[in-house]
């Protein structure tokens, strides 16, 4: 990642940014996203979100004294309540996943490394708790894309697009026949690529329909799931990233120009409506392949390029960054510049069951 960028850093020119950040690997790594969040939670401020609560419990096998920790925990007789999915660190698009609750095969794949760590990058997988009662829409599991920028490190300003995709598998959800990727993998790639795909089968939500769902079909919420509960929950989760990753993103910044980031994140959202953060996106899938994402991401990245070039036109001038007059749709999850912006959530208001 750095030296694919880093030419382009080099040479920027005064009124120039671009799109990525040469530290960005702290978060779209999987290995390295679980490093950076186990790193924080250490020494996280008061304000920000446990890590408990909104990522899974998660190992970097990669990392002997946390490869030795999950395999210690695991039990002598393989359960089939005990389920893990393993993800390769450097795939996209549900590459490599497997769901698990035999681990013999696995303790030999990582036998051959003792209590060494593991430097290639093919191997540095990590083994989390899989969420076994997701949400499930159309009896079906699904997740939600959360498109956000971090537009700026100091002071720390990063936003977040209010319309989130909603994305659902092909078959209905089953805690069996774990090697089906149409019932347990949520990636639209891995979907359409299976052999037993039906094209006939609706895999995108617009954000309001999963509101809906929930509160008519369901009836689990009231009508203000999404924006009183749900989007201020977001928010809590994409700061504490973003402030985890902060010095990283930093690293090597560009003596003149800007960087600036639009990131995807994937969230699972589970029966007692709480999200949980499954990954961090580099490139989130900006193509118009379905009436959803027409919907979603013409305005969102118009938006992000307005908010960067004015942020980098004001530095380039000496002028305040306050006040930003291109932040129309998008929502302030972290601004340093003007606290008073974010939207603060209600203290004790996450409780999306409790109906009003």
């Amino acid at each position: 990642m750095r030296k694919k960028y880093r030419p382009q850093i080099d040479v920027l020119k005064p009124h120039q940014l671009i799109n990525h950040y040469l530290g960005e690997t702290a978060i779209i790594n999987k290995g390295k996203l679980t490093g950076t969040l186990i790193d924080f939670e250490k020494q996280r401020p008061a304000g920000l979100l446990p890590l408990s609560e909104f990522y899974p419990e998660t190992y970097r096998l990669f990392d002997p004294e946390e490869r030795a920790a999950f395999f210690d925990k695991t039990p002598a007789v393989d359960d089939r309540d005990n389920i893990w999915i393993y993800k390769p660190g450097h795939e996209s698009r549900g590459r490599g996943i497997k769901i698990m609750w035999r681990f013999g095969s696995l303790r030999k794949q990582y036998a051959k490394w003792g209590d060494r760590p593991i430097t290639k990058k093919e191997d540095q997988g990590i083994i989390q708790h899989y969420i076994k009662n997701p949400l499930l829409l159309d009896d079906r599991k699904s997740e939600i894309r959360v498109y956000w920028m971090v537009v700026n490190l100091d002071p720390l300003q990063v936003l977040v697009f209010p319309e989130c995709t909603v994305r659902l598998n092909s078959l209905p959800f089953k805690l069996d026949d774990f090697d089906n990727q149409l019932v347990h993998v949520t990636n639209v790639y891995q979907q359409q690529n299976h052999p037993d795909y039906d094209p006939n089968r609706v895999l995108k939500w617009p954000f309001s329909r999963l509101g809906e769902y929930v509160h008519k079909d369901l009836g689990l919420t009231d009508a203000h799931y999404i924006d009183a509960q749900l989007r201020p929950r977001i928010r809590e989760i994409l700061a504490t990233v973003a402030y985890a990753a902060r010095d990283q993103l930093a690293q090597d910044y560009p003596e003149q120009g800007d960087c600036f980031a639009v990131f995807g994140a994937d969230m699972i959202i589970d029966d007692q409506l709480r999200p949980w953060l499954s990954e961090v996106q580099k490139g989130p899938g900006l193509s118009f392949s379905d009436p959803v994402k027409r919907k979603v991401i013409p305005p969102m990245l118009g938006e992000a390029a307005k908010i960067a070039f004015e942020i980098r036109k004001r530095r380039k001038k000496g002028k305040s960054i306050t006040n930003l007059k291109s932040v129309v749709k998008y929502d302030w999850v972290v601004n340093e510049a003007q606290p008073e912006l974010v939207q603060k959530p209600e203290a004790g208001y996450f409780n999306p069951l409790a109906r009003s």
